[in-house]
């Protein structure tokens, strides 16, 4: 029952109890979180998360200011074509 509760919740697209939140995103170039490992010097790997360096910005489009959440990489393609 609980479990179809979740699952109900995570379709309708609510929030549901811990770690059930939609995952950042770069708006433009749609670059998110990536995983990989944690290497230690005895060679155990471990999971890790590696996060795209991700900013609110504001952005002229169509002669209106949008707030965006771009990765710098984008930021900085945006002002070089401006």
């Amino acid at each position: 029952m609980v479990k179809y509760a979740a699952l109900k919740r995570q379709a309708q697209g609510l929030p549901g109890k811990k770690g059930s939140q939609k995952m950042a995103k770069c708006a433009h170039c749609g670059k998110a979180t990536t995983f990989g490992h944690n290497v230690s010097f005895s060679h155990r790997t471990t999971n890790r998360p590696f996060h795209p360096n991700l900013q609110k910005v504001t952005v002229i489009e169509n002669g209106r200011k949008v707030k965006k959440t771009l990765c710098a990489k984008c930021i900085r393609t945006l002002v070089k074509t401006a």
